[in-house]
C-alpha cells in the first residue's frame, strides 16, 4: 500500500526543485542583458546629446541635459561615445562594468584648429538693417534671428470635433457662421483618415525608438528574425501588448517578457 504522505512530500520536493530550476534558467537569461546607465562628465562642455551607439548589437541613445544615459547591452558589448565636442571615447562591457548600477564617463574636448584663417571685413558699415539690406539675402527674417520665442516644429492640422460643430449649429444666430469645411471634413471621411494617419504615425516613431535603444541585431538574434521582419515584429508586439508605455516608464524588465510573449503567441499560432 502507497504511502500517501510520503508520497505528497516527495511530489512537494520535486516540484519545489522545478520551479527553482525554472526560476534559476529565467534568472540568467535576464542577467545576460541589461539596461546600461552612465553619466558622461567634463566640466567645460555641454554634456547633452552626445551619441551612445552600442556597435555590437546596433542599439542608439543620447545623454540628456545632465549627460545621464541608458541603453541596452550584453556581456562584452562595445559602447562607443561620439560628438562633434568630444574626443570619441569607447567602453567594453566587461562582468566589472556589467555589474555596476551606474558608471560615470570622463571625456576629453576635441579642438579642431584652423590654419591661416583671414578675416574680412567686407565693407560693414556697422548699422545692421543697412548692412542686411545691401547683403542680398532674400529669405525673410523669423522669430528665431531675433531671439523671440516661438512655435519651431511642424504644425498640423487642427482637427474640429463633431461636439464643436453641433455646438456652432446650435449658436448659430450668436456665432454668425457654420464651419461649411470642417462639416465636409467629416462628411467625405477626411477627418477620420487624418486620425489613422496620425496614430500610424504615433506608432512609427515609437516603433522605431525601441529598435534603436535595443538595438536590431538584438531582435534579429534574440527573436530568430530577419532585418526585413524586425519592424513589424516590433509593431505587432505593441499592438498586442503594454511595451510602449512600460518603455516609457522605463521598466525594461517587463519589455522584454512582453517580446516573449508575443514570440512564443505568434510561434503558437504558426
Amino acid at each position: 500500500m502507497v504511502d500517501l504522505k510520503k508520497f505528497l512530500k516527495g511530489v512537494s520536493v520535486l516540484l519545489c526543485i522545478f520551479v527553482f530550476g525554472i526560476h534559476h534558467v529565467f534568472s540568467q537569461k535576464k542577467q545576460n542583458y541589461k539596461v546600461f546607465k552612465g553619466e558622461v562628465v567634463n566640466d567645460s562642455l555641454n554634456i547633452s546629446g552626445i551619441h551612445i551607439i552600442n556597435k555590437t548589437s546596433g542599439s542608439r541613445s543620447i545623454t540628456n541635459q545632465n549627460g545621464i544615459f541608458e541603453i541596452g547591452v550584453k556581456r562584452n558589448d562595445t559602447i562607443v561615445l561620439s560628438s562633434i565636442q568630444i574626443k570619441p571615447h569607447m567602453i567594453i562591457i566587461d562582468s566589472k562594468i556589467f555589474d555596476q548600477d551606474l558608471i560615470r564617463v570622463y571625456v576629453e574636448p576635441f579642438i579642431n584648429r584652423l590654419d591661416n584663417v583671414v578675416v574680412k571685413s567686407h565693407n560693414l558699415s556697422g548699422n545692421m538693417l543697412d548692412d542686411m539690406l545691401a547683403s542680398g539675402i532674400k529669405d525673410p527674417i523669423n522669430f528665431i534671428d531675433v531671439g523671440i520665442p516661438g512655435f519651431e516644429g511642424e504644425r498640423e492640422e487642427k482637427i474640429v470635433s463633431e461636439k464643436s460643430l453641433i455646438l456652432q449649429t446650435l449658436l448659430l444666430p450668436i456665432s454668425g457662421g457654420l464651419d461649411i469645411e470642417a462639416v465636409y471634413k467629416h462628411l467625405s471621411g477626411y477627418y477620420k483618415e487624418l486620425k489613422k494617419r496620425r496614430l500610424l504615425d504615433k506608432q512609427y516613431v515609437a516603433v522605431v525608438s525601441i529598435i534603436e535603444f535595443y538595438g536590431v541585431v538584438f531582435f534579429i538574434n534574440k527573436f530568430n528574425l530577419s532585418e526585413e521582419k524586425v519592424y513589424e515584429f516590433v509593431l505587432g508586439a505593441l499592438e498586442n501588448s503594454n511595451i510602449e508605455s512600460d518603455f516609457k516608464t522605463s521598466d525594461h524588465g517587463l519589455v522584454l517578457e512582453s517580446f516573449e510573449e508575443f514570440y512564443k503567441s505568434i510561434n503558437e499560432e504558426n
